[in-house]
């Protein structure tokens, strides 16, 4: 009996060291604001306002949809260095699988930042955060802004396809700098929850196509919404 409770225990802290305690599933809520852009009403009423990360592990999909107009979802995994991305407009389905030539491309795509080192703060969500200070090099517009990280989830590079890749951990305060908009994200809830591996799976069918016609497409769709 002594030496069955002995191995329970020793299983029960295994399993704990397996990822030192952190946090492997579950779903971030954020908000969007658009304080960097000058938009009317109308346009505003036109964005998306809401975006949601569900992780499990190392892989996770970042889900920005508004109504019916549009979805995108990007699908990646920090270990494999697999990334995808889909959209929903109307009838067109596409979705793209980004070989190592494309990633290249999407990060030369997007701004430059210099990084303050980290300093603790404020907990956001209750976990444990990092806070930096974030110079934007290559748009005036935008001025310093602060960003938070929590490593106090499994995954230890969700942003390593964009412009804050060199930053370690979840982010739970950010900005997006894409397709001539820049999004102030915040998360405002965090759920923890058992994560299914078909949530990862394609919604429809969609129909892949090259990166580059993708990237198109989006811009295409932003361009519609702000101007």
């Amino acid at each position: 009996m002594k030496l069955s409770i002995f191995l329970l225990i020793f299983l029960s802290l295994s399993l704990v060291g397996c990822n030192g305690g952190k946090v492997d599933s579950g779903e971030i809520e954020y908000e969007i604001s658009y304080p960097y852009n000058n938009l009317s009403k109308l346009m505003e009423m036109m964005l998306p306002k809401t975006m949601t990360i569900v992780f499990k592990d190392d892989k996770m999909i970042t889900t920005i949809k508004k109504g019916n107009l549009f979805t995108t979802k990007i699908i990646s995994n920090e270990n494999t260095r697999e990334l995808e991305m889909r959209l929903k407009m109307g009838s067109d389905i596409f979705n793209t699988n980004l070989n190592e030539e494309d990633v290249v491309i999407l990060l030369n795509s997007q701004p430059k930042y210099n990084f303050s080192a980290p300093s603790q703060g404020d907990s956001l969500l209750n976990y444990l955060c990092q806070h930096y200070e974030v110079d934007c090099t290559t748009n005036d517009s935008i001025s310093v802004f602060s960003s938070v990280f929590t490593r106090d989830f499994t995954i230890q590079n969700a942003t390593w396809f964009s412009s804050f890749n060199e930053i370690k951990g979840m982010p739970l305060e950010y900005v997006i700098d894409r397709y001539g908009l820049v999004m102030k994200v915040k998360a405002t809830r965090f759920i923890k929850r058992d994560v299914k591996d078909s949530e990862f799976d394609p919604e429809f069918k969609y129909k892949e196509v090259p990166y580059v016609r993708y990237n198109k497409k989006m811009q295409d769709l932003f361009d519609i919404m702000v101007n």
